[in-house]
């Protein structure tokens, strides 16, 4: 009867324990749309979309500190002078560190707002688009299609990209139970590109200096 009752409790105080961990892990996807922007760097938006997995900390009842590993695709479009139909795409792993403060909604649901910075690598990205053809004689032959890659030097043929991607995250989050649906917004802050403004000798490419900007409607799922 003792050995009953010991293992009894034993049992539940693993339960407690297991219900009042701080640590908690979750996978999330979303989808959205991203574009460029800073001096001379107006474009269109295009379609994004991110996925990860990621942990969450409660540092008490009110804050919770998050972070996790993210594969994000985002970039924009635009129709210039003298880049026709272009079209970018950059492919990043990001790590975010964002503060939340939780605010109850009931027995099972509750809301946050959370943010924080992040700092992303490049893994990959075309570039596509149309520029001008020419003659030796001078005389223009339309337009000449290309895709080359977003990352690396201009000089070997790519876009110019930098790989090094870095801003803020600030988004709002509804939990329900396991289920989570939120909505964010990332505002890079570093210039991603300062090689095109050196080979194009155009005043629309002279103060080139784009940044990442992108926003996503999320879903995910809360494992414990």
């Amino acid at each position: 009867m003792k050995k009953a009752l010991m293992i009894m409790y034993m049992a539940v105080a693993a339960s407690t324990a297991q219900a009042q961990s701080p640590l908690s892990f979750y996978a999330e996807a979303g989808i959205g749309t991203s574009r460029l922007y800073g001096k001379h760097s107006c474009c269109d938006t295009r379609i994004a979309c991110k996925a990860g997995i990621g942990a969450k900390y409660a540092l008490n009842k009110t804050w919770v500190l998050q972070s996790a590993l993210e594969f994000v695709s985002i970039g924009g479009k635009d129709d210039m002078d003298y880049v026709k139909n272009a079209k970018m795409n950059e492919l990043y792993l990001q790590i975010p560190v964002r503060i939340a403060a939780r605010l109850p909604l009931g027995k099972d649901y509750h809301a946050s707002l959370n943010a924080g910075p992040y700092i992303a690598c490049g893994v990959g990205g075309k570039t596509s688009g149309s520029i001008p053809y020419y003659h030796d004689t001078g005389s223009s032959d339309g337009n000449r299609l290309f895709k080359i890659d977003t990352l690396g030097n201009i000089l070997e043929n790519n876009a110019g990209n930098r790989r090094l991607d870095g801003g803020i995250i600030v988004g709002i989050a509804f939990e329900y139970r396991r289920l989570i649906i939120g909505a964010e917004a990332q505002v890079g802050l570093v210039k991603i590109n300062q090689q095109l403004r050196q080979v194009i000798d155009t005043e629309e490419f002279h103060n080139y200096l784009p940044r990442n900007f992108a926003s996503f409607f999320t879903v995910g799922y809360k494992f414990r």
